[in-house]
């Protein structure tokens, strides 16, 4: 993982922590997700964090759209992907509703 990709996923736990979500970095870990946020009165989220500049889905693929949806779903979550290219100042939150379709051979 590149520094940029850890202190994105750092970065977007501290952003939820201060919206007063309890999070925990999962990212290396046995899962897909590479945060999870909890919430009383939400929905659990899975989320991916990337920080490609070549746009949120050059390293996100199908078949880890898919990996991450159905965990998500096995676990009553969202799957979330947290694109946080260089230079913005902000992450942009992509829900898995508005992903692109994954295909079958995913």
């Amino acid at each position: 993982m590149s520094g940029r990709g850890a202190q994105r996923e750092r970065a977007v736990i501290t952003l939820l922590r201060d919206a007063g979500f309890v999070c925990y970095r999962a990212a290396g870990s046995h899962g897909c997700a590479d945060v999870v946020a909890l919430k009383r009165n939400h929905e659990p989220m899975l989320i991916q964090v990337k920080s490609t500049a070549g746009g949120p889905y050059e390293r996100f693929g199908p078949s880890e759209r898919a990996a991450l949806m159905l965990e998500a779903e096995q676990a009553g979550a969202a799957a979330v992907l947290a694109w946080w290219p260089p230079r913005r100042r902000v992450p942009e939150w992509i829900d898995s509703t508005d992903w692109p379709a994954v295909r079958a051979a995913a």
